[in-house]
């Protein structure tokens, strides 16, 4: 009885450290993401229109751990404004990665309310 008990404890035990693992990786991903827009939001802001290659192999070290789905649709340019939309692109397959099922709901509560 007590080491069926230990074993039920144990398996979820595992299954919160996993759960827990997959939020915090979701919000490393998103903060990574953010903090690169928020750079290039403001060279945008100062008229900058392009990045330098120094700062464009740090935007890539910054985005390698997103999922393929995720990057795939990143740009990797030397345009400010190319990058900048493509990492909004970026950001919103990270939220539909998480939780498909939750946008597809929005969508369609969007689409009810303009229609």
């Amino acid at each position: 009885m007590i080491d069926e008990t230990n074993v039920a404890i144990g398996e979820l035990e595992e299954q919160i450290r996993r759960d827990n693992d997959r939020r915090y990786a979701f919000y490393r991903m998103l903060h990574a993401t953010d903090r690169v827009l928020w750079r290039l939001e403001e060279m945008n802001r100062d008229g900058e229109k392009t990045i330098p290659d120094d700062m464009r192999e740090r935007i890539r070290e910054a985005l390698a751990e997103l999922p393929i789905p995720c990057i795939e649709v990143f740009r990797d340019s030397d345009q400010v404004q190319e990058e900048l939309d493509s990492l909004f692109e970026v950001q919103d397959r990270l939220f539909r990665w998480r939780d498909p099922q939750r946008l597809a709901e929005e969508e369609d509560e969007l689409e009810r309310l303009v229609s």
